[in-house]
């Protein structure tokens, strides 16, 4: 991947969480990377995954700009679609309903986009992979409630939490937790 990272930010320490996403993608899903970056996530599931399509968006023009430029570099033009812009915009306009499969790696802010992932599910639901930060004795339990919470009151709801696991100590007392959810 290229990125410059003063513009962009890149963890190679994620590399097991790209793996491990792209490893559940089966063929012929759509998938919506909401916060894709330079790419990580969608060019791994393009270069691993046959008929598949990844729509990759983010806000970052330097990272978008890095995006495209991954895009090319690893030849998955046609099955990754670059889109520069907020979610918030984004998906009611141009991915509502389209995803088996949402990418939400922003642990810092992605409780507040929950309702955009439903909303890029296919009517019937799917998988989403949520990453967020938590602390306290018990990360993954404050982690999952928190989410339990956000879908109080949507129409979406959790059907079962597949995996919930530490990703990386952030700060002290402070990580990074995955959790994926079947959502109907």
């Amino acid at each position: 991947l290229m990125l410059d990272p003063r513009k962009v930010y890149f963890s190679p320490r994620l590399s097991y969480e790209h793996n491990r996403v792209a490893s559940q993608v089966r063929a012929g899903e759509t998938v919506v990377d909401m916060f894709a970056g330079v790419g990580p996530f969608s060019i791994l599931i393009a270069k691993r995954v046959r008929d598949v399509r990844v729509y990759a968006v983010d806000v970052n023009p330097e990272a978008y700009r890095y995006l495209e430029r991954n895009i090319i570099a690893n030849n998955v033009q046609g099955t990754v679609t670059p889109i520069l812009g907020d979610v918030r915009v984004i998906i009611p306009e141009r991915l509502q309903g389209v995803a088996d499969r949402v990418i939400m790696n922003l642990p810092e802010r992605a409780l507040e986009y929950v309702d955009l992932a439903c909303q890029s599910l296919r009517p019937e639901g799917g998988i989403i992979h949520y990453y967020c930060f938590a602390g306290g004795e018990e990360p993954i339990t404050e982690a999952k409630e928190k989410l339990v919470r956000e879908f109080r009151g949507m129409r979406r709801r959790i059907e079962r939490i597949l995996t919930a696991r530490i990703v990386r100590e952030v700060a002290p007392y402070k990580w990074q937790v995955a959790i994926d959810l079947e959502v109907r």
